[in-house]
């Protein structure tokens, strides 16, 4: 039996060892499975810390406001009213993130406008009693609106969040929405590169029902006018076009201008203009005039009888042009009553615009400076942004780079640099030269010292609005010797690349012109005082946050 089982053994022995083997094999492969999910696992580990640890550098190099509106939803009566909250708020509020300025475009899509809004307050309301600012832009549209506004505080007093409201109306049955312009709209800070990067920016969407009621329309006259500095003018509010039969039964209005430009003189009571300027028809409910802040509110309520009520209610507003300037006399909001079923008139507004021009006083003609070599000589009249007289002399000089193209062989002439001066109504004339081809055409390029550089197509440029103006080909003509007066002032050299240049607007020319406001040492204005006034202000940072809707030079 043991020989047997040595046998047995023996003949078994192979198959034990190639079981054995078998075996081995299948636990080295196991073996080499796990290594292979191991190192995969501590790979994607790896590779998850070292993504998660470079995207939180990437998000720290950056900070982010969030721009909130409330409530998102809405539903509004045709010709109804309603308040729209507006938030500007870090998304790290920890103390140190501020908001010094706000350049900020919103429109409407669909059945609702924009009546008004209001400059950036600290919220909420009352939590920041110091702050002091200047409003720079406060452009409304029935369907878009833009304000800027910055702040002069230093930056311990600076708030970190700030509300904005906005006034819309229901223009007829339907839907609608308010939509902030991301492209447009630049919020500056105590921020990483001065600058906040957007981050959550709300919509809107609003229903909108019922019938169009009853209008008046509110209006202020003239609509636009000239007047000198220190010069006294009348202007007019009125309410207008009152459906037949119909009256006034009360009013309440809130009117804005710029309180640098205009002092106001006097506001006088209402007066009926239909009924040879009855005055005993109202009763004054308020009557504020705010000069530090640019602000008249105004309500008054008629108790005569119904069929006797007020149709043209007109007030005079005396005031004077304190500065050169041009801005807009507006009606922020309003709400009228009258005899009507819907009690409530829905309104439209007509503001005014002025133009404070300089006093007068003996002038000099400037005299351009230029090079004078080259077969074709060029004369120039530009116009500069936020620049609209004359500067004190020592100020009245500029260098401006020129430079052709010319259309066919695209080949660009060397910068020449010419001096430029202006005159009292703040047209800067120059001179330079250049060889060249006369018998192509050309695309001139301009740039001042302090400004984007501008392609010109034309002989006499126009636009709508500043900074609008864009052309492709080329279609200037050129003679040897002296030519005609190119007149470009129909077109606006916006500012913002400032010395040293780089061929756009960023966070070093934000940064240059706010860390200098309120200085008038020779640096400081020689390198931000854009329009040549003699101190680096808030409407020097106006004008670049202005320009940041450009950013680049074009070529």
């Amino acid at each position: 039996k043991p020989l047997i089982l040595i046998k047995i053994l023996k003949l078994a022995w192979p198959t034990l060892r190639f079981g054995e083997v078998v075996i081995i094999n299948k636990s080295m492969k196991k073996i080499k499975l796990f290594v292979i999910a191991v190192v995969i696992i501590a790979g994607s580990l790896f590779m998850w810390q070292y993504v998660n640890n470079f995207l939180s550098k990437s998000r720290a190099a950056v900070d982010r406001v969030d721009l909130t509106l409330s409530p998102k939803s809405e539903t509004l009566k045709v010709g109804e009213e309603k308040t729209i909250v507006l938030l500007i708020k870090p998304q790290l509020v920890d103390g140190d993130k501020k908001i010094s300025g706000i350049d900020l475009t919103i429109a409407t899509e669909g059945n609702i406008s924009i009546l008004g809004l209001t400059p950036p307050a600290p919220f909420p309301l009352g939590s920041n009693t110091n702050l002091k600012g200047a409003q720079l832009i406060n452009d409304v549209k029935e369907k878009q609106a833009r304000i800027a506004y910055v702040y002069t505080n230093p930056s311990n007093e600076l708030s970190s969040v700030l509300q904005i409201q906005l006034r819309i109306k229901g223009t007829a049955p339907g839907s609608g929405k308010l939509v902030i312009n991301k492209e447009k709209t630049e919020i500056a800070g105590i921020a990483i590169g001065n600058i906040f990067e957007l981050g959550l920016v709300d919509e809107t969407s609003y229903s909108v029902s019922g019938q169009a009621g009853p209008s008046v329309t509110l209006q202020i006259s003239p609509k636009t006018t000239q007047k000198e500095v220190g010069e006294a003018f009348p202007l007019t509010f009125q309410i207008v076009n009152t459906p037949e039969g119909k009256g006034i039964s009360a009013f309440t209005i809130n009117l804005s201008y710029d309180k640098d430009l205009l002092e106001i003189i006097s506001v006088g009571d209402p007066i009926d203009a239909v009924t040879n300027g009855d005055k005993d028809k109202f009763t004054q409910g308020k009557k504020e005039i705010n000069q530090n802040k640019g602000e008249i509110i105004l309500s008054y309520l008629s108790t005569v009888a119904q069929d006797q009520l007020p149709k043209k209610p007109k007030i005079e507003i005396q005031v004077k042009g304190k500065k050169t300037g041009t801005g807009e006399f507006k009606i922020v909001s309003a709400q009228v009553t009258g005899n009507i079923s819907e009690n409530e008139y829905q309104t439209s507004i007509e503001n005014a615009s002025y133009d404070i021009v300089s006093d007068g006083g003996p002038t000099n003609t400037p005299v351009p400076t230029g090079g004078t070599d080259g077969n074709v000589k060029l004369n120039l009249k530009l116009k500069f942004q936020g620049i609209l007289g004359k500067p004190a002399d020592a100020l009245n000089k500029m260098a401006v780079k020129i430079k052709l193209l010319n259309e066919l062989t695209e080949t660009a002439t060397d910068y020449k640099s010419a001096d430029f001066t202006a005159d009292d109504k703040g047209v800067w004339s120059g001179n330079t030269s250049f060889n060249i081809d006369v018998n192509a055409k050309y695309i001139l390029y301009v740039k001042g010292p302090y400004h984007i550089q501008k392609k010109i197509c034309d002989e006499k440029p126009i636009e709508t609005a500043d900074g609008t103006y864009s052309c492709i080909k080329g279609n200037i003509s050129l003679k040897k010797g002296y030519n005609d007066v190119f007149d470009l002032t129909g077109i606006i050299l916006l500012v913002g690349d400032l010395p040293d240049q780089n061929g756009a607007v960023d966070a070093y020319d934000i940064s240059l012109v706010r860390n200098n406001l309120g200085k008038t040492d020779e640096t400081s204005v020689a390198n931000s005082d854009v329009n040549r006034d003699g101190i680096v202000d808030t409407q020097d940072y106006s004008s670049i946050i202005a320009a940041l809707s450009i950013k680049q030079d074009e070529e």
